[in-house]
């Protein structure tokens, strides 16, 4: 079974992922905020392959 990797990426340095490994989503989003205190511009990315995608507003209910 594959699980989903979540990460941080920022649009001030598109390509540079900080990933937080094998975590649930609720942990990776307290990650992001905590991220955002120093960092306005970082959001969430996750993947289950290879690829990097962005985690959508639409897949979830974010706060």
């Amino acid at each position: 079974m594959t699980r989903t990797e979540y990460g941080i990426a920022s649009e001030s340095r598109p390509g540079d992922i900080e990933p937080l490994g094998r975590l649930g989503l609720e942990a990776a989003k307290e990650r992001l905020a905590d991220s955002r205190a120093a960092w306005p511009d970082v959001y969430l990315v996750q993947r289950t392959g290879d690829t990097w995608q962005t985690a959508t507003e639409a897949e979830e209910d974010w706060p």
